[in-house]
């Protein structure tokens, strides 16, 4: 203790450094050695353990012995019991606070690959974190003997991640708190909430017939997209954009149908005991389904009609902005505005209109009608000075980023659990609210 500080000044520091260091969450299966890596740290005892179910029941944090790091010991997420707590307690730590690094910990193991594997699983479901918050840690590398530099080059290749700390029985403290501070330079937001619950953890069970329900879907509607590719290239471009848009919004629909249909096969409820099972199953289908309709969302974004304005030019009398939407490079008058609203090309100014119906493995697709898409023109006052003007002769303008910005394809829109599962999705939000709230208070008291 510095003889120049009062003890009041020294803790305020010391928890001035606390806010302020990197937190960390360790995040595996059962038996990988998550509490094992907490005791090396922290020099707590009694965490880990060799037996087969998890020994952490649920999330605590706890600080290294100089205040530099803040780690959360979660269960493991595959556990055979209690597997919807153990993995609301880890979304509890990763709602937490904000996370420098989230570290999937993975057991070393004679075949690299399936190490990788181990890690892969996990990695896929974290998909929408930023990939920088997520890295790996692997544990019983004494017991192997491919190299860090081995597993690095092959788990970048394979996953992307390029961010690896391992550690063995003789790792010293000090350098593995070292490699850990190293990754932690930045801050991540990460929530976790009933809607992307599912995404991130596995809940469902390996029931057979549930899962030849689930894959029976996912086959359908994949087989659905491949029919359609096959059948679109009878149809001219002009037809094509419109039944490219409008079958992905059919096949949106269909995810929701598929949603009913393995609810009535396997007479799911959403209710009592086995409502968390039902709602991973649920899940766990419409992640796949998912997949496809990324796809298909990408293919029909190749089909957008190309509105964005490519050129602007300034009127050299009053400084307005214009674009050319129709006419010839010549002169007009400043302020002339389009015969129509329409300023897509002529061929589009009407769209089609299909029905689509899955028939024993045969897509059919009905032409019913066409629809004009046109816009009214609204009274106000004229816009322009009314003097003559040059399209060539105007001087040019930049064109600002955001008139050009790409569009993102994305499939957050379609709901991973059906409205029947409204109140078990509303009572998983309380579960883990209530889950973070208690973490809350326990880290208040340890420090």
């Amino acid at each position: 203790l510095n003889e120049s500080k009062s003890i009041v000044q020294c803790l305020n520091e010391y928890l001035e450094m606390v806010d302020r260091a990197p937190y960390i969450v360790l995040m595996g299966d059962v038996g990988t050695g998550k509490s094992t890596i907490l005791e090396k740290l922290t020099g707590e005892k009694g965490r880990s353990s060799a037996a087969f179910e998890s020994f952490t029941r649920e999330t605590s944090t706890f600080l290294v012995p100089d205040g530099s790091l803040i780690i959360a010991d979660t269960p493991g997420s595959n556990t055979l019991k209690e597997k919807i707590e153990h993995n609301v307690c880890i979304a509890a730590a990763i709602n937490f606070k904000p996370v420098s690094k989230l570290f999937i910990v993975v057991k070393a193991e004679n075949r690299i690959d399936a190490v990788i594997d181990n890690v892969r699983k996990y990695a896929d479901r974290l998909l929408d974190f930023p990939m920088d918050a997520v890295a790996v840690l692997v544990t019983h590398m004494d017991l192997v003997t491919w190299r860090k530099e081995t597993f690095l080059e092959l788990i970048d290749q394979e996953i992307g991640i390029c961010e690896v700390v391992c550690s063995g029985k003789h790792t010293l403290p000090d350098h593995l708190l070292k490699d850990i501070l190293f990754l932690c330079t930045t801050e991540f937001n990460l929530n976790i909430d009933n809607e992307n619950f599912f995404q991130v953890f596995k809940i469902h069970s390996n029931h057979m017939k549930i899962l030849k329900c689930t894959s029976d879907e996912v086959k359908r509607f994949t087989e659905m997209k491949n029919e359609f590719n096959k059948t679109k290239k009878q149809y001219s471009y002009k037809d094509l954009v419109d039944l490219t848009f409008e079958f992905q919004a059919y096949m949106t629909e269909e995810i929701v149908q598929a949603q009913k249909r393995i609810s009535e096969q396997n007479n799911f409820t959403f209710d009592g005991e086995s409502a968390a099972n039902e709602a991973g199953h649920v899940a766990n289908m419409v992640n796949q389904l998912r997949l496809v309709l990324y796809d298909i969302r990408v293919e029909a974004l190749q089909y957008q009609a190309k509105h964005g304005v490519t050129e602007l030019r300034r009127c050299p009398h009053c400084n307005l902005i214009w674009t050319k939407v129709e006419g010839c490079n010549g002169t007009t008058t400043c302020g002339s505005r389009p015969s129509s609203l329409e300023v897509r090309s002529s061929d589009f100014v009407e769209m089609g209109k299909f029905m689509f119906r899955w028939i024993e493995g045969t897509l059919r697709i009905s032409k019913l009608a066409n629809k004009r898409a046109s816009g009214t023109r609204k009274s106000g006052n004229n816009v322009g000075c009314g003097k003559s003007i040059n399209w060539t002769e105007m001087p040019p303008v930049s064109v600002p980023p955001e008139f050009n910005e790409t569009v993102r394809v994305c499939t957050n829109d379609v709901k991973l659990l059906p409205r029947e599962a409204s109140g078990f999705s509303d009572n998983l939000l309380r579960k883990i609210n209530m889950a973070t709230n208690k973490l809350f208070v326990q880290s208040s008291s340890r420090q």
